[in-house]
């Protein structure tokens, strides 16, 4: 199963990459993320994860987006499903020409994952399908002008725990990850990204994230295509309701 999804991994990079290299506009860009998730666990097997994420770049520090997550989990064994809403607000691209209206988006999101242990490490694949609805005109708001787009998504995870304490539990883990995106009408290449963060959990319901994101992704509908260099800050919180 693990070789097998290498090489499938290994084959959707390069078709995004001949994608890349077949372009001539390519914009390089610099973006920090600062995020705040909370997930709110009802059960050891039910959980609520709510984000807040705020997007801008590095200079002109102007705003990029603000994307808001919420989605219903539940567990079995190594199985996680989960399903909810993402609203988002586009600002600007292209931070030096600024922008003239923010670009609504209501996306409807459903996944599945499947982590296993490999020894210390733990590989996760993760499948989702983001319902996205667009707002297309920014004179009409995105419930009365709107483009409907499906987007698949596939990502492998690998999470390695690097520091334990005395219970066992970790106190630093590192995680790398390949995500490639793809759409079903337009442009099909959506985008690909890799992750490479470390996690410091300070108590059992507070930890910090700083990771690198890199990012190679074609504007919907558009010939533009944009690379960019991300990174993201975070503080997850969980609190435990049973």
């Amino acid at each position: 199963m693990y070789v097998a999804l290498r090489g499938i991994v290994f084959t959707l990079f390069i078709l995004s990459s001949s994608t890349a290299l077949s372009q001539r506009v390519v914009n390089h860009q610099s973006l920090y993320w600062i995020r705040y998730q909370n997930q709110l666990s009802f059960s050891p097997k039910i959980y609520w994860n709510n984000e807040i994420d705020n997007r801008r770049f590095f200079y002109p520090d102007v705003q990029n987006q603000f994307i808001f997550h919420s989605r219903l989990h539940f567990k079995k064994e190594r199985w996680d499903f989960g399903a909810g809403l993402t609203l988002s607000w586009v600002f600007a691209q292209k931070p030096e020409n600024g922008f003239n209206n923010v670009i609504a988006e209501i996306r409807p999101v459903g996944e599945v994952s499947y982590e296993l242990p490999l020894g210390k490490v733990f590989m996760q694949n993760r499948f989702r399908v983001d319902s996205r609805f667009l707002e297309e005109d920014g004179e009409k708001n995105v419930f009365k002008e709107s483009v409907y787009v499906w987007r698949f998504r596939y990502r492998i995870q690998f999470r390695l725990p690097i520091v334990m304490n005395e219970e066992n539990t970790p106190l630093v883990t590192l995680r790398v990850a390949d995500e490639i995106m793809f759409n079903h009408i337009r442009n099909t290449f959506d985008q690909h990204r890799i992750y490479a963060s470390a996690d410091f959990f300070l108590t059992k319901k507070i930890s910090l994230e700083a990771g690198y994101i890199y990012i190679y992704q074609q504007r919907f509908g558009g010939e533009d295509f944009f690379q960019r260099n991300v990174l993201r800050f975070s503080v997850l919180h969980k609190v435990a309701l049973h």
